[in-house]
């Protein structure tokens, strides 16, 4: 289970020279503070990459490319995809639903949205590995060097896809979701009351997607830089000074959330931090939730027995924390004998 450090007051960690927010209510002062960009990734010009407020250039074309009626028909498409994924596994006894069930639809799920020529398929998967494999990796690891020459073979595959950019989605969908989706999914196991109280009252869903990304969300912690001097709370944010926004702390903020460390699939969470939030939220939301819940409900729905069988191991760095495994024993009940 991934640990969060409470939330505090703001302050500067001078070992790092970072400001640290973790407080709900400064995260959200932050994300929405215009004079707070995001921190660029590796590589990044931002005077061609954002616009004058910090925002991904392609943020909006990317939204635009996701209308509510075309992702309702990809998740109709996919359905079939998850429950041929789980009656496969039904003659198992033990399995990992990371690689056996997680990858293989969050890979179809990418596939689908980008669309690209049938032949590049299995090295399109191969490369979006390669780029995941060097998250939390130190900066002089070959797997930094091995990552960037695939995420520009990426590039060069995807450059006719119809979706903005379309590297960072494809690999967001068929590597980042399904850790995602493990991570959601060990919470689950680890609450078998909430499993049961879902599937017994199916109207819960939408309220039970947030709550799981609240409390599941892989992505625990984000960073910003000072355009100009910024008050946040109690403090005073100097210009060019670095912020780490800690996600995983706000969203644990009992000030925010009542009994934060209890997952509630009742619970009204839509203020949840895992997807960010405001502007610079993730542009492929819909998405991520589409995901969860299509993935967890077929989940549920047809290994209602699964149970975690082993304790998973965790890997972190680079801001996230996600299971490397979801390792579930299938368990079988007699089947009920029937006297004529």
């Amino acid at each position: 289970m991934t640990i969060h450090p409470p939330p505090r007051e703001p302050y500067l960690d001078e070992s790092r020279g970072v400001w640290v927010l973790s407080r709900y209510r400064d995260v959200l002062a932050a994300l929405r503070e215009p004079r707070l960009w995001p921190a660029g990734s590796p590589g990044e010009d931002p005077r061609i990459t954002r616009d004058e407020a910090g925002r991904l250039r392609l943020r909006g074309p990317t939204m635009d490319n996701l209308p509510a009626a075309r992702v309702a028909e990809w998740q109709q498409q996919l359905e079939p995809v998850a429950r041929g994924l789980l009656q496969r596994l039904a003659g198992e006894q033990t399995v990992d639903l990371l690689t056996a069930f997680a990858m293989p639809l969050c890979l179809r799920f990418a596939l689908l949205v980008l669309d690209p020529p049938t032949h590049l398929h299995e090295r399109l998967a191969g490369l979006g590995g390669d780029v995941f494999a060097a998250t939390g990796a130190p900066d002089d690891s070959p797997l930094r060097a091995h990552a960037s020459s695939a995420t520009a073979e990426l590039e060069t595959f995807l450059r006719g896809s119809v979706m903005p950019m379309p590297e960072p989605t494809f690999v967001a969908l068929s590597q980042t979701t399904p850790r995602l989706l493990a991570s959601i999914w060990i919470a689950l196991f680890e609450h078998p009351a909430e499993i049961v109280r879902v599937r017994r009252c199916p109207d819960l869903w939408p309220l039970a997607v947030e709550e799981l990304l609240r409390y599941a969300g892989i992505v625990r912690r984000i960073w910003r830089q000072a355009k100009s001097h910024v008050e946040i709370g109690p403090v005073v944010i100097p210009e060019g000074q670095r912020v780490m926004l800690m996600l995983g702390s706000a969203n644990r903020d009992p000030e925010q959330f009542a009994d934060p460390d209890r997952l509630d699939l009742g619970r009204r969470a839509s203020s949840q931090f895992a997807l960010g939030a405001g502007r610079n939220s993730c542009a492929g939301a819909s998405l991520v939730r589409t995901a969860v819940l299509l993935a967890t409900e077929e989940l549920i729905e047809h290994l209602p027995d699964a149970a975690l069988c082993a304790q998973p191991q965790w890997r972190s760095g680079s801001g996230y924390c996600f299971p490397e495994s979801v390792p579930v024993c299938l368990r079988r009940t007699a089947p009920t004998a029937v006297f004529t």
